[in-house]
């Protein structure tokens, strides 16, 4: 058995399987590209990280080429030549949305063994759950849902962060449909949990969701073999 796979009661090794839904005329998932900042010039680089902290200090309407100038240093034609326009910056942040936290959580999750697996596959939900980028994310959505090429991008980035999620449990391009599918649906679940709690911490400051992360870890240790063996029920599956 490959070491740090997920075991069915402790028999075997899980055969997760990784898999994207098409989707026609959408952007390549960010997963597929390297990391946009990797290649950015040093001053576009400092430009995006002040439209972030903007967005996060001022909201939507206060992202403004001048006010980013101002943050930044820079004059108002560089934020125009690197981005083009306020459109141009919005793309950018949604294509580095939570790169830094979902990073991280990789190289945690690369060392792991069988029995950590679950438990820092869970852990790493809580780091992506607290993160500061989810700053930028709640305020860029809302503008998303309204504008169709915005919205591509970050049904994009969704799919991204949905593969991350079956890569960190080390799912692999094989094993029956069945299981493939059941996979799909977890790594959805683990996608909107993640956004939840995020949600429910940033309205409450006394939220604590180490709780909510404890009762998903145990419910993933007891389920998810037998979710994997059984499949989505035929019901709720694609036709």
């Amino acid at each position: 058995m490959a070491d740090g796979a997920i075991q069915r009661d402790g028999k075997g090794e899980a055969a997760l399987a990784a898999g994207r839904r098409a989707r026609p005329g959408k952007p390549p998932p960010p997963g597929t590209r390297p990391d946009p900042r990797r290649d950015m010039p040093p001053t576009a680089a400092k430009i995006l990280a002040a439209a972030q902290r903007i967005l996060v200090a001022k909201g939507f309407a206060g992202l403004t080429l001048r006010a980013i100038a101002q943050e930044s240093g820079e004059n108002s034609a560089m934020v125009q030549y690197y981005f083009g326009n306020k459109a141009g910056l919005v793309r950018a942040m949604i294509d580095c949305s939570f790169r830094d936290e979902q990073q991280e959580v990789a190289a945690a999750m690369s060392t792991v063994t069988n029995d950590e697996l679950l438990p820092r596959f869970v852990e790493g939900l809580r780091t992506v759950s607290s993160s500061r980028s989810f700053r930028v994310f709640f305020d860029v959505l809302p503008q998303a849902l309204r504008h169709e090429s915005w919205r591509a991008q970050m049904a994009s980035a969704m799919d991204w962060y949905r593969e991350i999620k079956l890569e960190w449990l080390r799912a692999k391009n094989e094993g029956p449909p069945a299981e493939q599918e059941a996979l799909l649906g977890l790594a959805d679940l683990m996608t909107a949990v993640v956004d939840g709690l995020a949600i429910q911490e940033a309205v409450d400051d006394d939220f604590d969701m180490r709780r909510a992360y404890a009762v998903l870890e145990f419910m993933l240790q007891r389920s998810l073999p037998e979710l994997l063996e059984s499949g989505v029920p035929a019901a709720a599956t694609r036709e």
